[in-house]
């Protein structure tokens, strides 16, 4: 009992540490836009699913593994609430033993990863709507910092402040993508693992919904080289 009362306390103290990473500044320290806050919020729940929502329900799912199995069983039953509580960040094969503990066939696993897959589209398409301000911003933001410098208005080190805005930007970005590809990955390989080489119609819907997610993920990749080629031309190096 004291160790589960330590893991929970440990849960509660790593869930209280990433709610505090939110930020309302950029890497200069001015106020994000409200496209910027948007976009962090939106992108930042999504990386949290991935990340540290993996290490949140492993440790979680430990705990209640541990805590509804038999002494001898615990440290076994405390690994199998690991692999369920992480879902899909926690890897495919995590994700794979989740849907076959909580449904009986195959039928209502595969309709529950689409429902999954289904639900990861509609918030990736919210993320790339926001990044679309967010570079459109930026260009303009980009536009101004060039004009102001050729005419003297800033020096080159204001301008490299003003341009770091842009640069986060940019990193965010590649980091939200970077993140979005692992993701696809695993529901791939979960769906190979669970469809396999099916033909039926939840398979071909399956296998629909995660070519719509690589879709969208490379008309986010698109946004983001959009704003990187026009940051590269800038005067400012």
């Amino acid at each position: 009992m004291k160790t589960l009362f330590k893991v929970t306390a440990l849960t509660l103290s790593a869930s209280l540490l990433l709610s505090a990473c939110q930020t309302t500044t950029n890497s200069n320290g001015e106020p994000l836009s409200p496209a910027e806050q948007r976009l962090r919020q939106q992108a930042d729940t999504y990386n949290q699913t991935i990340a540290e929502g993996a290490l949140l329900g492993c440790v979680l799912g430990g705990v209640l593994g541990a805590a509804t199995a038999q002494k001898g069983n615990r440290l076994q039953h405390a690994a199998i609430g690991c692999a369920i509580g992480g879902g899909i960040g926690a890897g495919a094969g995590a994700y794979v033993a989740d849907k076959q503990e909580k449904y009986a066939n195959k039928e209502q696993q595969l309709d529950s990863m689409i429902a999954d897959v289904r639900e990861e589209n509609g918030r990736l398409a919210n993320v790339i709507a926001t990044t679309e301000q967010v570079v459109a911003e930026d260009k303009e933001r980009i536009e101004q910092i060039d004009k102001d410098l050729a005419a003297g208005k800033i020096t080159m080190d204001q301008a490299k402040s003003k341009m770091a805005s842009v640069d986060s930007n940019t990193a965010y970005l590649d980091s939200t993508l970077t993140e979005l590809r692992k993701r696809q990955a695993n529901y791939t390989e979960a769906a190979n693992t669970l469809a396999g080489k099916g033909k039926s119609a939840q398979a071909k819907e399956l296998n629909s919904e995660i070519a719509d997610m690589e879709r969208q993920i490379s008309q986010l990749q698109a946004e983001r080289d959009s704003l990187a080629k026009r940051r590269t031309v800038s005067r400012v190096g």
